[in-house]
């Protein structure tokens, strides 16, 4: 039975026994903590990219506290139903988590993004034309990946176990890194670059035996490696390297640009939660330090201060979310914090210089996850292991934001990892939407949705965003947490938004149209605009699928294909070969084979034959009907074979286009 347990006094002394000594590390082989020594590091330096698009969304969380929150921005509750989508780049990658999972970067007029297989790209804001993208020997990264920028370049994982860089302007390669050292591991996180270093972390790859994870600090200009710190307080993983694991990093670091100190989120030990001769992770007895945790490094990556959230972890409660860092009264005292939050579905607030909880605010369904060992049975555990918050959070006005998952597992003392616990099958879950008082950790509003939120929190003015797993995206009042605006995205949503100006970008990985969608602020009474992004006239294709991309100014493009017109919304036709029929009334419907009616901003012609050929689109209402006037693109293209040995680009799928 589902139980919502409001935080107690009885949480906060549990939570505070099973901390251990926030502002201290521990003295070798164990024994009485001694104090931090003082930092060895220096404050360091941004790169001139970041200052100079500090107003759009120059890195993976907009800031180095990690806010996920703009004022920079044209959209808020006064603009919201004038948001409507300007173009969608077809995204062709597909893993484990579908084509994206990640966050986007806006720097000016470009959109920078690193697809599931590692691909990066750079885009052009305005139209969705790809500028460059550099594909990698890769089958494909776990993500939630990313880029980041500076110095030039762009950096990404480029493998599950390398770190590359390309040229910004070109997309070149410049370097290679590999930071696995044939260790069972793989990188996980997206990038952030400071201080002339690339700071990421690998995690155990599939939690296999003897893999911890190691953030490292690399050197922008060649990719060497400047300093590497160990998230797991031990050189024998606790006595049994061939049973255990732990540690690393999926979230970007957060950065303290004052100090020059890092503040980083840590995964969960393994096996978890036991073996049938070790139950209860007893293969590696302790702490497990410094598994979920904040562990915050100097800039020269030694340890400042650690303070575990939960210890000896058995069931995957990963304290994995880039903190938050900012200035709070808590107590009648003005300090500053940093805030985190996991998989267990507590947010935490933290003194930034001394690791001291502040207070913690529970969030979410919760049954069973205090326990310190399972009972010799199986039970139900809320959160499951891809519940709680997964995703970011985000911070405005001293309140912060967050998403959390109400899935269940399975457990019982000797399940491990994989496969893991019994999920609760995705899509049955539930969510909230919190708003939290940083002052006080008091919940301020909740907001409830029937599918779970795999999409972080993202703050635009007065508006909170989120996304639920079924495609909804939603928009709320940032004072009351009611629903002022809906989108229905053409797929499953996993990955979070940039914003920019007029813009929100956000990746959708999978389902019907898995793309980059962007949406931009339509201007009441401007005319309808359409145009081509790709291929760009005179251009040559090779191959024999051609993929052509629109952009799409003050009209609103829905799925209500063959339906009752409604002033300044319709679709999509595309046309091959033929003129596009322009006449007022009648719809612009042509032979078959020569077009498609659809409500997204690209379509895939598939067998297309060598030689010359016209790609159109046009405007239509929704019952197929021009535009009055009409509003037609065009583009000539010369298509080619394939060179001989050349592995064609994956071509998206579209379902469900409508019919006439």
């Amino acid at each position: 039975m589902k139980q919502r347990v409001a935080i107690t006094l009885l949480l906060l002394l549990m939570a505070a026994a099973i901390v251990l000594c926030a502002g201290c590390t521990q003295a070798p082989g164990g024994g009485t903590p001694t104090p931090t020594p003082a930092s060895g590091g220096s404050v360091g330096s941004v790169p001139s990219e970041v200052t100079q698009y500090e107003k759009d969304w120059p890195l993976p969380m907009r800031n180095y506290e990690s806010t996920r929150s703009t004022t920079d921005s044209s959209i808020s509750s006064a603009t919201i139903q004038n948001l409507e989508v300007t173009w969608m780049m077809p995204i062709t990658a597909s893993g484990v988590f579908g084509g994206a999972s990640s966050n986007p970067l806006i720097m000016g007029n470009t959109v920078y993004f690193q697809d599931l297989l590692g691909r990066l790209f750079s885009i052009d804001r305005q139209t969705g034309a790809v500028n460059w993208m550099t594909t990698f020997d890769s089958t494909g990264v776990v993500g939630p990946n990313g880029p980041a920028v500076g110095y030039g370049k762009v950096f990404g994982a480029s493998n599950p176990t390398s770190v590359s860089a390309v040229d910004l302007a070109t997309g070149n390669k410049l370097w290679t890194t590999n930071i696995s050292f044939g260790a069972p591991v793989a990188i996980l996180d997206q990038p952030t670059v400071y201080d002339g270093k690339v700071l990421i972390s690998t995690t155990p790859q599939g939690y296999k035996a003897g893999s911890a994870g190691i953030i490292f600090a690399l050197d922008q200009q060649t990719g060497k490696i400047v300093w590497q710190f160990n998230t797991l307080q031990t050189t024998d993983f606790w006595g049994h390297p061939e049973l255990n694991s732990g540690g690393g990093c999926w979230f970007p670091a957060s950065v303290d640009v004052n100090t020059g100190n890092s503040f980083w989120g840590t995964g969960n030990p393994a096996p978890f939660a036991g073996t049938p001769e070790y139950p209860n992770g007893a293969s590696r007895p302790g702490n497990n330090l410094y598994c979920d945790s904040l562990v915050t490094l100097d800039n020269a990556g030694k340890l400042q201060w650690y303070t575990q959230t939960i210890a000896h972890d058995n069931t995957d409660m990963d304290f994995q979310l880039s903190p938050i860092l900012t200035t709070a009264n808590i107590n009648g005292v003005t300090q500053d914090i940093a805030i985190g939050g996991g998989k267990w579905g507590r947010v935490f607030a933290f003194n930034r210089d001394t690791g001291a909880i502040l207070w913690i605010t529970q969030v979410g369904i919760h049954l069973n996850d205090n326990l310190v060992n399972l009972p010799n049975e199986t039970i139900i555990v809320y959160p499951g292991y891809q519940g709680g918050i997964e995703t970011p959070m985000a911070y405005s006005d001293g309140v912060v934001f967050t998403g959390t998952n109400n899935l269940y597992a399975n457990w019982a003392p000797t399940i491990s990892f994989p496969p893991g616990g019994g999920l609760q099958p995705y899509g049955q879950g539930t969510s909230n939407l919190t708003a939290i008082q940083v002052d006080t950790g008091k919940i301020l509003w909740e907001q409830n949705f029937d599918s779970e939120i795999f999409s972080g929190v993202t703050v635009v003015n007065d508006l909170v965003f989120t996304a639920t797993y079924d495609g909804m995206i939603y928009a709320v009042n940032k004072d009351t947490g009611k629903i002022v605006w809906t989108y229905q995205a053409p797929g499953l949503v996993n990955a979070w938004p940039a914003v920019a100006g007029n813009y929100l970008v956000w990746p959708i990985g999978s389902g019907t149209a898995p793309s980059v969608v962007a949406f931009d602020l339509a201007t009441p009474g401007a005319a309808p605009q359409v145009g081509i992004a790709r291929p760009a006239a005179g251009a040559t294709v090779e191959g024999t699928n051609v993929i052509v991309t629109a952009w799409v100014k003050n009209f609103d493009l829905v799925n209500e294909l063959g339906k009752a017109n409604v002033a300044g919304q319709g679709h999509l036709h595309y046309f091959i070969d033929v003129q596009a029929p322009t006449t007022p009334g009648q719809p612009a419907i042509t032979a078959a084979g020569t077009y498609v009616p659809t409500p997204y901003a690209y379509y895939t012609w598939s067998n297309v034959t060598p030689g010359m050929h016209t790609f159109s689109v046009e405007l239509v209402n929704n019952d197929h009907t021009p535009l009055n006037p009409p509003v037609v693109a065009s583009v000539n293209v010369n298509v080619v074979p394939l060179p001989p040995g050349a592995t064609p680009e994956p071509t998206p799928v579209l379902t469900g286009q409508g019919a006439l």
